[in-house]
């Protein structure tokens, strides 16, 4: 298992074709080499708020 650490921001994608909202994380481009081999592969997302966000 190999594991990818960025920070990075949860946006709203539009919806799909039955109006359920769809949601995208853009990846920053100091891991875009990293990031790009997962590109369609599923994988596990952990979430963490920052203290300072709410």
């Amino acid at each position: 298992m190999e594991q990818i650490v960025f920070r990075g921001v949860i946006s709203s994608a539009g919806s799909d074709k039955y109006g359920e909202k769809r949601y995208a994380i853009y990846i920053p481009k100091s891991v875009k080499e990293k990031a790009g081999k997962i590109a369609g592969k599923e994988v596990i997302i952990i979430v963490i708020l920052p203290d300072d966000e709410e």
